[in-house]
């Protein structure tokens, strides 16, 4: 699977393992593996200024991408195709991302050195 033309910052399947997001800086790319096989480009967000870092589907809305950046998180419906900006997540860089299907939340991390919990 090509196509980032930076270096990849993270990746993460959905709960199902029917798609890949792989993050690079500038970019994000999903990947699918519904038609069985190895991984399909299916779609790109394309970074609006700040620079992506991690990302994760998100627990309790499975066509939902998080994606952390530099003192934002970005929500990206890959259905949909609609992106939305959440600016002041944090006062850093957004390092790591987790998710539990057990809460239904998200959790942040920056290096700012706070843990945040989402919705």
């Amino acid at each position: 699977m090509q196509g980032h033309a930076k270096d990849i910052q993270s990746v993460c399947w959905d709960s199902a393992g029917d798609y890949l997001a792989s993050v690079s800086e500038d970019a994000v790319r999903i990947w699918s593996f519904t038609s069985g096989q190895d991984g399909e480009f299916v779609n790109e967000l394309n970074c609006s200024g700040n620079k992506f870092q991690t990302c994760v589907f998100h627990p309790a809305h499975p066509s939902l991408l998080v994606i952390g950046c530099y003192e934002s998180l970005e929500l990206w419906d890959i259905r949909e195709k609609n992106a939305m900006t959440f600016n002041n997540a944090h006062d850093g860089l957004i390092a790591a991302l987790a998710a539990s299907s057990a809460t239904g939340k998200v959790a942040s991390v920056s290096h700012d050195r706070l843990v945040k919990l989402w919705k």
